[in-house]
């Protein structure tokens, strides 16, 4: 029989890696300036007018985002991964309920979690994009397409890998069951780059699985 969860109820939380402050009254937070982004003077975001505003805040974050803004240059493409890092899970904790089932609050940072990672977060440049794609339509694992996958530090909730020109940093922000469906999901960000470039990618991810032996999926954006 498969192996099931044990019978519990698991509550939505945000981890050690969000500041106890920053883990209740989520309505507040939205109008609370991002700290490291204020000491860089806010950033710059552009539409396609030539207009640009100054932000310190998710809200307007999200707001201008969705109006048509985007990052002035690539210092603040840089600088606003400090949105999703710290004020990241305000829209997905604002949905969350508890889950019946937990498959991922036991995992932490470390060797099993890089075996169980979705290579749909890997980070991946020109051809090596199309190579993922098959590398997933084919079921392979993280490790069958990044072999070479070193872990260079970790703590209880963060982890940064090394993949041959790639590196990459993974941090676990919160738990709840974000679509509904009764099991338990993970928040995570993450950042990529090159060592040999400029590329530089951050965002969000939900990482699930229905069972302890099924590697870690992600769940769509729009859920």
């Amino acid at each position: 029989m498969p192996e099931t969860a044990k019978a519990e109820v698991y509550p939505p939380c945000c981890t050690v890696a969000i500041l106890a402050v920053d883990r209740t009254n989520l309505e507040r937070l939205k109008d609370l300036p991002v700290p490291e982004i204020v000491q860089f003077g806010g950033l710059k975001y552009v539409n396609d007018a030539g207009k640009s505003v100054n932000i310190t805040t998710w809200r307007d974050f999200v707001r201008y985002r969705q109006a048509g803004y985007r990052d002035a240059d690539n210092s603040v493409n840089v600088m606003s991964g400090w949105f999703w890092r710290t004020r990241g899970q305000i829209p997905f904790l604002g949905k969350a309920i508890p889950a019946r089932q937990s498959f991922v609050r036991d995992l932490h940072p470390g060797k099993d979690f890089v075996r169980l990672l979705p290579l749909d977060i890997a980070p991946m440049l020109g051809e090596e994009s199309n190579d993922a794609g098959n590398a997933i339509k084919q079921h392979k694992s993280w490790m069958d397409f990044y072999p070479q996958t070193r872990i260079t530090e970790k703590t209880g909730t963060d982890m940064s890998l090394q993949m041959g020109r790639y590196e990459m940093s993974l941090t676990i922000l919160a738990y709840g069951d974000f679509n509904h469906d009764g099991f338990d999901d993970m928040l995570v960000w993450y950042q990529q780059r090159v060592t040999d470039g400029t590329f530089y990618y951050s965002g969000l991810a939900v990482l699930t699985r229905t069972n302890a032996t099924d590697c870690l999926h992600t769940l769509p954006a729009d859920f």
